[in-house]
């Protein structure tokens, strides 16, 4: 299940947090590790934390928000003070509203960031190290900047602080991002399947998450059997719509594609195996909207969905067996296709 793919990859290496989160230095493998993690506390939150959702190392397709470059790109110009960023990624942070954002084209794709109840000095932390350091940017960035905003090459990797003059808040980002974001998802349906499929993987994989630090694994799958489909049943009535997960090798055989979908899960392997641009796919009926976007795999999900005894653990296995003794959802390799998130609108709510 695509929600998995990021929260899988460094989950394992997250502790538990208590209600007013916090932040932990990594556990030193040797003395280098131990002073970068204690000179740089806002490294350890970035990299531990913030790259849940914010992972530098995602594809385009599935990223859950944008790069947290983008994020500096937006907030951080030549006239910038180190203090002027600070006091701005506290004020999101500590409320995070629409009317808020500098950052239109990500607001609709990914909905609203969740509230993060980190400490001030935290929060200083993290916006320190966010102004210092040139941030890592996805393969994929610049490339697409460059399609959305018309800008030339050489950006400029993690858009330090001599960044390109004109290019942060003062030459009207927003409205760039805005008229990008309706270019790349000009119809209206796809444009907001797109925003409840994110907003849904993002609390799915929230939930996911706590799941896997309190049981792990093994216990984290009777979450996606008992609790998941509720998750996206309750984001179906909060966005109007209809909300499922489809697939040809089901795990839980309510989920399996019909015939029309089989023939869209054909055209989506053929888009990643390709691994070109992935096009969302709509569908309209007299009355409805059927909205479908794909879910891949890497390597962690192979925890799960792998080849069993060489990618999925015994532990695993037996409660997979016991839950789901029909399953099929395994032998799986990375950049596969799983399966597709299918969104329905009624015409009438959409128009």
């Amino acid at each position: 299940m695509r929600y998995l793919i990021f929260f899988l990859i460094i989950i394992l290496s997250i502790s538990c947090k208590d209600s007013q989160k916090g932040y932990q230095p990594l556990e030193p493998s040797n003395a280098e590790v131990a002073i970068n993690s204690t000179s740089n506390p806002g490294k350890v939150i970035v990299e531990n934390e913030c790259y849940i959702c914010h992972n530098p190392e995602a594809s385009q397709a599935t990223m859950i928000a944008p790069p947290l470059v983008a994020v500096k790109m937006h907030y951080i110009d030549e006239q910038t003070s180190k203090e002027e960023f600070t006091q701005a990624l506290i004020n999101w942070l500590n409320d995070p509203q629409p009317e808020k954002s500098r950052m239109r084209g990500a607001l609709n794709r990914f909905g609203v960031m969740p509230y993060q109840p980190y400490s001030e000095e935290a929060m200083k932390d993290i916006a320190a190290y966010i102004y210092e350091t040139d941030l890592p940017q996805p393969e994929w960035f610049e490339e697409h900047f460059q399609k959305g905003h018309g800008q030339g090459k050489g950006m400029g990797k993690g858009m330090g602080k001599g960044m390109r003059k004109g290019m942060g808040k003062g030459m009207g980002m927003n409205a760039m991002e805005e008229n990008a974001a309706m270019e790349t998802l000009s119809d209206v349906y796809k444009e907001k399947g797109m925003g409840v499929a994110m907003a849904s993987q993002g609390e799915l994989g929230k939930n996911l998450m706590r799941a896997i630090e309190e049981k792990g694994t093994a216990g984290a799958i009777d979450f996606c059997k008992t609790k998941a489909t509720r998750i996206a049943d309750s984001m179906g009535i909060m966005k109007n719509v209809l909300i499922k997960r489809v697939t040809d090798k089901p795990r839980n055989a309510s989920n399996l594609a019909n015939l029309e979908e089989l023939g869209f899960m054909t055209a989506f392997k053929r888009q990643v195996a390709n691994k070109g641009e992935i096009r969302a796919i709509t569908k309209e009926t007299d009355d409805e909207v059927y909205f479908y976007y794909p879910i891949t795999t890497n390597a962690m999900c192979l925890q799960c969905h792998g080849t069993p005894q060489k990618d999925i653990e015994p532990s695993v296995l037996e409660t997979l067996s016991v839950l789901y003794p029909q399953d099929k959802a395994i032998d799986y390799d990375i950049q596969q296709l799983r399966g597709m998130w299918r969104i329905q609108f009624a015409k009438e709510i959409t128009e």
